[in-house]
Formats: structure tokens, sequence, C-alpha cells
């Protein structure tokens, strides 16, 4: 079942203290886990993806607690004084519009 390894991934950002330092490796596996989420919903390139994530994202289907818990979790990953990720991709112009337009299609999913 891939609902909870993905809660798991969104809840490591989501539940973490306002000031705690977010690692590249939970930052990550909750971009990742969100863009699941979005696939769930129909929202995202499914064509794009591997057999492998087309079953997981049937398996998963839209799930709303999933989604919310993405919603709380990107935010954090931009923040740069706290989200080794977004230090990471400071200089590149599209990681904050891919996370963005993340965050709009788990907006508009709902």
């Amino acid at each position: 079942m891939p609902a909870p390894s993905i809660a798991k991934a969104l809840l490591s950002v989501a539940d973490a203290a306002p000031d705690d330092y977010l690692d590249v490796d939970d930052g990550q596996a909750a971009v990742a886990a969100a863009e699941l989420v979005a696939l769930g919903f129909g929202y995202g390139k499914l064509q794009d993806v591997s057999p492998d994530v087309r079953r997981l994202v049937r398996t998963l289907g839209p799930n709303e607690e999933l989604r919310v818990l993405a919603l709380r979790a990107l935010p954090r990953i931009l923040d740069l004084e706290n989200s080794e990720l977004a230090g990471l991709w400071e200089d590149d112009e599209d990681f904050e519009p891919a996370i963005r337009d993340l965050i709009a299609r788990l907006t508009e999913a709902g």
C-alpha cells in the first residue's frame, strides 16, 4: 500500500517545526510524493512516467488527505533559510516555478 510511505515523506516536511532545517533527502522525498499525489488526481503528465509509476498512481488514486499534506509541505521546501533543497537549487530559475506549478495543480485538484 503506497499511501503510508507517501504520507510519511510528506509529514516529515509538513510537521517539521517552522525553524527546523529541512534536509535535502526529506525535501526530495516530499516533492516526489507530492507529484505522485497530483498524478493520482489526474494533474500531471502520466504518459511521461514509467509503467511502474503509472501502476503506483492508479493504486493510489485521488487521496484528499495526502493532497492536503502535500500542500502543507511544499511551501516549506521553497524556504531558502530552512530548506537545503531550496538552497541547492537557488540558482536554477526552473526550481521555484516547478514547485509553484505543483502547488497549483494540487490546489486545483481540490
